[in-house]
């Protein structure tokens, strides 16, 4: 964890901090060390020399001084699992959760997913719907990300298909100009990755320090 926390910038260090748990901080921690040590073989350079702008919705982008060949990324983490999303050109939103069945209630569905989506998610057979509504949030947060705009973008606005084993749709205003997947890093987790442009494909990688 240390080799990690020494890369971190004055800011995201004051971050840690705030973290009431240490387990919280170590996550965050470590997910941002690894970002940088990514970044870095990306742009030839040291994990603690990069250095981030923020958008008006805390959206990281590199500094221009960084970022030789136009990056894109954005990373997420859940429950002691990572995961980091990186492009060239195309801005992309990822959203990354443990799939916990208690979480899953309708009361939360209501408030934040859409009325084609509450309906997708009741047609659903009681098994499938923890893992439905995940599917659910992180491809609707995946999407929100992408575009940077946090809760500018209602997540009621637009939709996105749950169904477990079914093809992954998004409905939205610019859904034209976004490619939607969604995919498993780990078992009992789901993650959602929204990329711009129509003609890209993912390609998956585990990291190990």
């Amino acid at each position: 964890m240390r080799q990690f926390e020494a890369t971190l910038s004055t800011d995201e260090k004051a971050r840690s901090e705030r973290f009431h748990f240490a387990r919280d901080r170590d996550h965050f921690v470590a997910a941002r060390g690894i970002l940088r040590q990514l970044l870095a073989s990306y742009t030839q350079s040291s994990p603690a020399e990069l250095q981030f702008n923020y958008g008006a919705q805390k959206k990281p982008a590199l500094r221009a001084k960084n970022m030789p060949a136009a990056l894109r990324f954005n990373l997420s983490h859940s429950h002691g699992l990572a995961i980091f999303a990186i492009s060239e050109k195309r801005e992309l939103g990822i959203d990354l959760e443990l799939i916990q069945p208690r979480f899953a209630a309708d009361g939360i569905a209501e408030r934040y997913f859409s009325s084609r989506e509450l309906a997708e998610l009741r047609a659903l057979p009681p098994e499938k719907t923890a893992e439905g509504f995940f599917l659910c949030w992180t491809r609707k947060e995946a999407y929100v990300k992408a575009h940077g705009a946090g809760l500018h973008i209602p997540l009621d606005s637009f939709d996105v298909t749950l169904t477990p084993g079914g093809p992954e749709r998004l409905c939205s205003t610019d859904s034209e100009r976004w490619s939607l997947r969604s995919f498993e890093p780990a078992s009992q987790y789901v993650g959602a990755i929204v990329g711009e442009g129509k003609s890209w494909r993912a390609s998956y990688w585990d990291w190990t320090p």
